[in-house]
């Protein structure tokens, strides 16, 4: 069913569900949602599966025609969302009607916005995702970015449940930057205890070179352990034999940039990774806007998972509203 038509396609729009599993050895990034917190929040405040595909915008949200009613939720940056030039509330059910406009403009906080109708979005299936991953044209509408007068179809209507308002603080927990936390390694032994220590104390800065690929952090480069070089690891301090990239891995390139890996990083690398960022903070992460300043936290894997459960517990209460 034919639900929108794009007025105005803002910064970067695209359709993203959770991703895609099992094609890192096709060389297939995961994808998905950057904040896959928020677009699991906006989908359950419709009454939609996880699965359901939203739309997400980055940065400079777009503005749509709508061609039919339906029921939609926004989560994430907060990009002014209006209806008809009204400010609407985010993390709310919100019902639309023919023929009036929904926009969105310059995140005021946050990075990415999602927005979600009951149903979900419909896109191209490309291995199980409709997620759009532009650098492979899969996915999505066409496998790109949406432009004017790109037109969207909503899927079944799905529930229209009459609870769909989130908590105020479930709302505006993903860009909430306090700290982003992480687990040591896999490569820690290329860092020294001192290096651990600036890393964690010193602040970074996302840069403006940043993106779904990666974020690219300014700040202090940690300091190195020599480690003895081969044929196989090449001569830089980081090099590494490559191996598998993993969704908020902390590499540092060429021994002089911190790098953090997002949802469309490729599949393998070959520079030595310090941490990797945990799961819940993940959506934090990229959350952030360039300029912006936080500081890493490292925990043990215990308490990494013990946040994550915590986290899954959160995500699980959704569906009860």
């Amino acid at each position: 069913m034919e639900l929108l038509r794009v007025l105005k396609p803002g910064l970067s729009t695209t359709i993203q569900d959770p991703g895609r599993r099992g094609c890192l050895e096709l060389g297939i990034p995961t994808g998905g949602a950057a904040d896959a917190y928020s677009h699991l929040l906006a989908n359950a405040v419709v009454g939609n599966e996880p699965t359901a595909a939203t739309l997400e915008m980055m940065l400079l949200g777009a503005s749509f025609a709508m061609l039919r009613e339906a029921r939609i939720a926004v989560a994430g940056a907060d990009m002014l969302f209006q209806v008809n030039g009204e400010e609407a509330a985010m993390g709310r059910a919100v019902d639309v009607h023919e023929g009036e406009v929904i926009s969105f403009g310059k995140a005021r906080a946050g990075c990415f916005g999602y927005l979600a109708v009951a149903g979900g979005f419909d896109g191209t299936i490309a291995i199980g995702s409709r997620s759009t991953y532009v650098p492979g044209r899969l996915g999505g509408h066409f496998g790109r970015a949406l432009k004017k007068g790109d037109i969207l179809s909503q899927l079944e209507e799905g529930r229209r449940a009459d609870a769909g308002e989130a908590p105020r603080d479930l709302v505006a927990w993903p860009w909430q930057h306090d700290a982003i936390r992480f687990v040591r390694g896999p490569q820690a032994e290329y860092f020294s205890e001192a290096g651990y220590s600036s890393f964690t104390t010193e602040p970074y800065a996302v840069s403006t070179r940043s993106n779904r690929m990666a974020y690219r952090l300014e700040g202090p480069i940690p300091e190195l352990v020599p480690i003895p070089r081969t044929s196989d690891t090449g001569s830089g301090p980081t090099d590494i034999i490559e191996d598998g990239n993993v969704v908020g891995a902390i590499q540092l390139a060429g021994g002089t940039e911190p790098i953090c890996m997002g949802r469309d990083c490729p599949s393998t690398g070959a520079y030595a990774k310090i941490g990797c960022v945990i799961t819940p903070d993940v959506s934090r992460m990229f959350q952030m806007q360039p300029g912006d300043t936080f500081r890493f936290q490292e925990v043990s894997v215990a308490e990494a998972f013990e946040i994550s459960r915590e986290m899954s517990a959160v995500i699980q209460g959704f569906s009860m509203w």
